[in-house]
């Protein structure tokens, strides 16, 4: 017999983790990192989805990441990729050598918010692209008065 898992309310769930990503990044006028606690770490989470947590890292292939979720997903955040880099070590989402020779996805800490285990599946680029895309389009009635189809005024 199996038993339902309650998601705990202090958890970020897939869905909570996908609306909110998708209006810190795509909304304009966003200076920085949110103040909240719970909506940064929903940023760094979606920066370490994007790395491979049984690999480590130089400083610079994680600059390169980092430069490369910036632009796809971040572009909005008005944050260069240094920042991001000691953001993501000074909250434990990424381990440093003491040297800062090499970098790691921190699997746990403390000290983070708490993720459901479904998050680490979502693929954020393809979440913020699509989002994105969807908010370009016009809505099917203005597309139809451009048109001139039924929807149009005379």
């Amino acid at each position: 017999m199996s038993v339902a898992r309650t998601p705990s309310p202090d958890r970020v769930t897939p869905h909570e983790f996908e609306e909110r990503l998708v209006s810190l990044c795509l909304q304009s006028g966003v200076r920085g990192l949110p103040r909240k606690k719970r909506d940064r770490h929903i940023i760094f989470k979606s920066v370490t989805l994007t790395f491979d947590k049984t690999k480590e890292y130089t400083e610079s292939s994680v600059n390169q990441m980092l430069q490369t979720w910036l632009s796809e997903v971040g572009r909005s955040l008005d944050l260069d990729h240094v920042r991001l880099r000691r953001h993501l070590v000074d909250a434990e989402f990424l381990g440093r050598s003491k040297d800062g020779s090499r970098y790691w996805v921190a699997v746990f800490s403390r000290n983070q918010v708490p993720f459901d285990s479904e998050v680490e599946s979502i693929d954020v680029y393809s979440l913020v692209q699509q989002r994105r895309e969807a908010n370009a389009r016009p809505p099917d009635g203005a597309r139809r008065r451009r048109l001139g189809g039924p929807d149009t005024d005379r």
